[in-house]
């Protein structure tokens, strides 16, 4: 490959971004041809269903046969192409089913066997080209259970039963008559009145933030308690407190009771003695060890209250702080899969879900799950496989680490920054990706409009990737680069062509080959979206104005300098 010396806009794709080309599930020997026409030096092979768990997820690994893997290798051998692989996407490492939020073992199992097949699909190739390492990509969630927004939905795993509960907003009628009160503020005082007379002052300033706290509700002016979705989970938790004290009001009775019941067996027991009467004593000693029997499990009602009740914090807990824990555990399975049972050992890089409704979307919480993730892996190397602690986390390090999908953080834009109140910028999304600098392995380059994960061509959307990738620059971060471009105007080939001449690739023209054909048949596909792409909107620049085509219109999705009133000249490039 010639080493191009221009100036172009990631300096050279080719050589010094190492960059890659991510080819789709169906039909992936042909994919693969045309991807080496780019002058890709990578190639990562998607067998990630479009479908969900449970469908047709993961199927493509187990349809792609013996052959076709040996040429997919010979291919990749021949052409001197690093490979990498793009696991099935929805697979949740937590384990918690993404249907139902709850852990399930059967769920579990297949989300282990689509991780196997994923690993064991990668280490075949990895034999057949005489390659260590291959990197597989696994989205770290699948679920929906981390909504940024929360005010529509808080999420809270219940650690006693494994389980995600999702709360929402509610409003609580206190019953407030307000026939003869015509002034709101009154009535918002009798409200808060009744309130804190129900749930003690307490849990009102909790609620309303009355000590300088965070306001999860407010008292509406018909007085009612209009709650957020965290003020309702709060209330919840308070119901929680209240049904503990009726618990232990009860167990107090009830040993009130026991006691009684014993001091008048042990009155009749004197008088018993004194009558020398020892069928009565008999009978008065069963009593009595019944009492005292039941006395001790009053007892230990009572502790097993007093730790559910100290517990409470501790069993729910808002699940964007625990989710990073749970998906660690899976991920350090799958790496213990890798080192033992495949011999090239495939790397697991985990990749920034797709939507910041799933949990770790945000690049800082997945870097969280892959710390604790090799930390685990570390211990269980040193415990299992009696590997030294240096060498273990050598290992661990090496075997782990992140696959920042930019496109992916972009679409965090649709949602409002709630440090900022304003819509997460350009700025956060370059802030939000350094976050995951210290376990960069590789990104996926991507673009989109702020609103959905469209894998538009680079340039057509308004994702910061260069901003993006000059930052990791910046800390000394050279990582390989794979585009996942399939989603645009002429599918994966046209898509590919025009991110090179967005990255100032030389050997490009500025007339993108396009077909419609090839378009049409990308599941990815929106024409709504991809024809907004692709007008002038929030574009930094026109990246490839139509300078041969006669009668294309700008409302097709043409964004074009000259108007289309030049002629095609016949020469593909220029």
């Amino acid at each position: 490959m010639t080493d191009y010396m221009l100036n172009n806009k990631f300096n050279d794709p080719f050589n010094k971004v190492q960059f890659g080309v991510s080819i789709g599930e169906r039909n992936q020997l042909e994919e693969f041809s045309k991807v080496l026409r780019s002058g890709a030096r990578m190639v990562e092979v998607d067998i990630a269903s479009v479908y969900g768990l449970g469908g047709e997820q993961g199927n493509a690994a187990d349809t792609i046969s013996k052959t076709e893997r040996e040429a997919i290798a010979n291919l990749a051998k021949v052409n001197d192409i690093d490979l990498s692989v793009h696991a099935p996407w929805a697979l949740n490492f937590s384990g918690l089913n993404p249907q139902s939020g709850k852990k399930e073992q059967i769920y579990e199992h297949m989300v282990d066997r689509e991780i196997g097949t994923a690993l064991q699909f990668a280490d075949d190739i990895g034999k057949k080209v005489g390659r260590q390492n291959i990197p597989v990509i696994f989205h770290a969630s699948s679920d929906n259970f981390s909504d940024p927004d929360k005010n529509l939905v808080y999420s809270i795993y219940d650690s006693e039963e494994n389980k995600i509960i999702q709360a929402q907003g509610q409003d609580i009628n206190l019953g407030i008559d307000t026939t003869n009160i015509n002034n709101p503020d009154e009535i918002k005082t009798a409200a808060k009145e009744k309130f804190i007379g129900l749930y003690g002052k307490e849990f009102y300033d909790k609620i309303f933030g009355s000590k300088g706290g965070k306001q999860l509700g407010f008292i509406s002016d018909d007085g009612k308690v209009i709650l957020k979705p965290e003020g309702s989970f709060e209330f919840q938790k308070e119901k929680f407190s209240q049904q503990f004290n009726k618990e232990r009001a009860n167990i107090n009775l009830t040993r009130r009771n026991l006691e009684y019941n014993k001091l008048e067996a042990l009155s009749r027991q004197a008088r018993a003695k004194a009558s020398s009467n020892v069928a009565e004593l008999n009978n008065i000693k069963r009593e009595l060890e019944d009492i005292e029997r039941m006395l001790d499990s009053t007892e230990q009602e009572y502790e097993e209250l007093k730790i559910r009740e100290n517990n409470l914090d501790k069993r729910f807990i808002p699940y964007d702080n625990i989710a990073p824990k749970l998906a660690a555990e899976g991920i350090a399975k799958a790496a213990m899969f890798s080192y033992k049972n495949t011999d090239s050992k495939p790397l697991i890089l985990v990749e920034n879900p797709m939507s910041p409704e799933m949990s770790l979307s945000n690049p800082k919480d997945t870097a969280e799950s892959v710390r604790i993730a090799r930390q685990e892996f570390a211990k269980e190397l040193q415990q299992k496989e009696h590997l030294s602690s240096r060498e273990a986390e050598r290992i661990s390090s090496e075997l782990i680490g992140i696959n920042l999908d930019i496109g992916h953080v972009n679409v965090f834009k649709s949602y409002i920054n709630p440090k900022t109140g304003e819509p997460y910028s350009d700025k956060d999304i370059v802030d939000m990706s350094k976050s995951a600098a210290e376990y960069l392995k590789r990104y996926h380059l991507n673009d989109n409009m702020g609103n959905r994960d469209s894998h538009l061509p680079l340039g057509q959307g308004n994702a910061p990737i260069k901003e993006v990738y000059d930052a990791m620059m910046e800390k000394g971060l050279d990582v390989p680069a794979i585009m996942e471009v399939f989603g645009g105007l002429g599918g994966l080939e046209a898509g590919t062509v025009q991110s090179l001449q967005y990255m100032g690739a030389p050997i490009y023209g500025n007339t993108p080959y396009v077909s419609l054909p090839s378009y049409l048949g990308q599941p990815y596909s929106s024409l709504i979206g991809d024809y907004s792409s692709y007008s002038n909107l929030g574009l930094k620049q026109d990246m490839f104005p139509y300078s041969g085509f006669s009668g294309i219109s700008p409302g097709g999705g043409g964004y074009m300098d000259n108007k289309g009133n030049q002629t095609f000249s016949g020469v593909p490039m220029n």
